[in-house]
């Protein structure tokens, strides 16, 4: 005769089990996420980052070639900008007032005026809420290696400072939009005189 065995509890997940499961593996997607993000920001830093010293290396270039206005420490000097910031107008003139083609007759101050409206509407175009100051200045940076807006206004070193705002700004970085400092600070006039330098053409 056969045994009596006793049935044997169905064992299974109960729902607090279930709901434990659920926020552990949220928890764990919410990191993932956050990790991806913070990728996706470093990308992105990195590119605009690599864009606005491009954009210094253009504008650096274009001051050489036109070294007898760069170089002028004076009101006469189109290339300085006090303080530019995005959707500000551009400085520059008329931007039909080119200097190309074979019949342009442009001189050093309107070659300036023309290379500084158009490298300031490249900035517009590839930073967000870009920030551009180009002056004389020869005070050293910080101890920290920070740099600030403002200019001495003296020597012959033409710098270039510019900030931007990330793609995908924090809070905090959103409301020190201005306060923050230049991100990116050089030098693209030597502080030596081209006054008696005379380009070809002009």
């Amino acid at each position: 005769m056969a045994s009596f065995r006793p049935p044997r509890a169905v064992e299974g997940f109960s729902l607090v089990e279930v709901l434990i499961s659920i926020i552990v593996l949220s928890i764990g997607l919410l990191g993932a996420v956050g990790m991806l993000m913070a990728a996706v920001r470093s990308t992105h830093e990195s590119g605009s980052f690599t864009a606005a010293v491009n954009l210094i290396r253009e504008l650096s270039e274009k001051a050489r070639i036109n070294k007898r206005i760069a170089a002028r420490n004076g009101p006469g000097n189109a290339y300085v900008i006090s303080d530019w910031k995005s959707g500000d107008a551009l400085p520059g003139g008329d931007p039909g007032d080119g200097c190309t083609g074979l019949a342009a007759t442009c001189t050093p101050a309107r070659l300036a005026a023309w290379d500084i409206r158009g490298w300031l509407s490249r900035v517009d175009d590839t930073l967000p809420d870009a920030r551009v100051v180009v002056c004389f200045d020869d005070t050293p940076p910080a101890e920290d290696g920070s740099q600030a807006w403002s200019c001495s206004g003296n020597g012959r070193n033409l710098v270039v400072k510019l900030g931007w705002t990330s793609r995908l700004p924090t809070k905090a970085e959103k409301e020190e939009i201005r306060t923050r400092p230049p991100r990116v600070v050089m030098q693209i006039v030597a502080g030596q005189a081209y006054d008696a330098f005379s380009p070809d053409g002009f």
